[in-house]
């Protein structure tokens, strides 16, 4: 127990130092400037909708793409932080401990020195995302909770599953609003090692988001011919609802010299978010004419990525580890277009890198700190996740 009290502080302590310092993007705004004239509608055209102007579309439909690009960085973190460890866990030797992932360093089902079959784990996350798109930037945080249970068939075959809960809160300058959305998912996840170097890891997921987004429209227009002028100072207000599905199979190639541990990982992810129709709210009456009715909107994407993690065991308690992570989309991830504005859509390749320190005991409890930041054009994410694990 004594062991197990001082795994759990050590790993508090070093997420409190190391959160004092600089660990998100910082967030840019400015006085909110005029914007188009009232909207047009939406018009279908080519086989897609096109909205009138990215300053009188709601943020949601905008930045979906970049958040969709955002939860793959999560999904990546699960893969890291869970699987890759409940991979090592059944080689049985701990020849190859903290070797599969980043954010590794967590016993499970068995792994080196532990009998269990079961466990529990509990990761928390913090991230920052910046996109710096001239005249389509939005900045905002999230943050990620995520709970989840596995067992062990035997040294080949695990299989768990994990519930999650994030909150995301932005700031989207292109229209002068701000952007929440409460996301709840399952994602379950299953792992085959048929050689200690070598195994296979199968996620998937389901969630359900709600949004509650508001637009500010200022602008200026003539109302008669004597050059009248109204000043029109107006918020729209919405609650859009999105679905979203995911599937990925990653492959890990693992190796151990001495005390440096090596990992290579290639994977390949599928995603869909469909964002159900909705319409919007307009503070003041007179301007119900100028809510945007939003039609049913489908965003897709597939990711190929690639990770080489260096770790160093500098006790048997204690590794920390590097890592340097690529990413690209095989199908383009793009976003709705515009009438008066240029299609929005993210970068397709992305690369970044990250550091961590594990601590693990030879008893039950154990867990890992990790920072991380990713570079996807002008959209930037940092990460820091903390994560416990429980074996029993």
């Amino acid at each position: 127990m004594f062991k197990q009290f001082k795994t759990a502080r050590t790993l508090a302590f070093v997420a409190a130092v190391t959160g004092s310092g600089y660990l998100f993007a910082p967030p840019s705004g400015g006085t909110p400037t005029s914007a188009p004239v009232a909207p047009t509608g939406v018009t279908k055209a080519a086989g897609y909708y096109a909205y009138s102007s990215v300053a009188t579309t709601p943020g949601a439909v905008v930045t979906e793409p970049t958040v969709m690009a955002v939860k793959v960085t999560k999904i990546l973190g699960l893969v890291s932080a869970v699987t890759a460890e409940a991979a090592e866990a059944m080689n049985g030797s701990g020849s190859n401990a903290g070797a599969l992932g980043a954010d590794t360093g967590t016993k499970i089902a068995g792994s080196s020195g532990s009998a269990h079959k079961a466990s529990t784990w509990l990761r928390v996350s913090y991230g920052a995302i910046d996109n710096s798109v001239t005249g389509q930037a939005w900045n905002g945080q999230s943050y990620l909770t995520m709970v989840g249970a596995d067992y062990k068939f035997n040294n080949m075959f695990c299989a768990g599953l994990g519930l999650s809960y994030s909150h995301l809160d932005a700031r989207t300058e292109f229209n002068n609003g701000k952007m929440k959305q409460d996301t709840l998912g399952v994602n379950p996840y299953f792992i085959i090692v048929p050689h200690k170097n070598f195994n296979f890891e199968f996620v998937g997921g389901w969630s359900t988001t709600k949004g509650n987004d508001s637009r500010r429209w200022i602008t200026t227009q003539q109302t008669n011919a004597a050059g009248v002028v109204n000043y029109i100072d107006n918020t729209f207000t919405c609650t859009p609802k999105a679905k979203a599905m995911f599937g990925g199979v990653f492959a890990n190639f693992v190796n151990k010299v001495n005390k440096t541990s090596f990992n290579l990982q290639l994977g390949y992810l599928m995603m869909q978010s469909k964002m159900d129709k909705f319409t919007e709210k307009s503070q003041q009456a007179a301007y119900n004419g100028s809510a945007m009715s939003v039609p049913s909107n489908t965003f897709k994407a597939q990711t190929a990525t690639a990770k080489v993690l260096v770790g160093y065991q500098m006790t048997p308690s204690v590794m920390p580890f590097i890592n340097v992570h690529g990413q690209y989309d095989v199908k383009k991830n793009q976003g709705v277009t515009f009438a008066t504005a240029a299609a929005y859509k993210v970068n397709r390749s992305a690369i970044g890198g990250g550091a961590g320190l594990q601590v693990k005991n030879d008893d039950a409890l154990s867990g890992s700190l990790q920072f991380d930041y990713t570079a996807r054009g002008q959209l930037k994410t940092y990460v820091t996740g903390l994560r416990l694990h429980y074996g029993f």
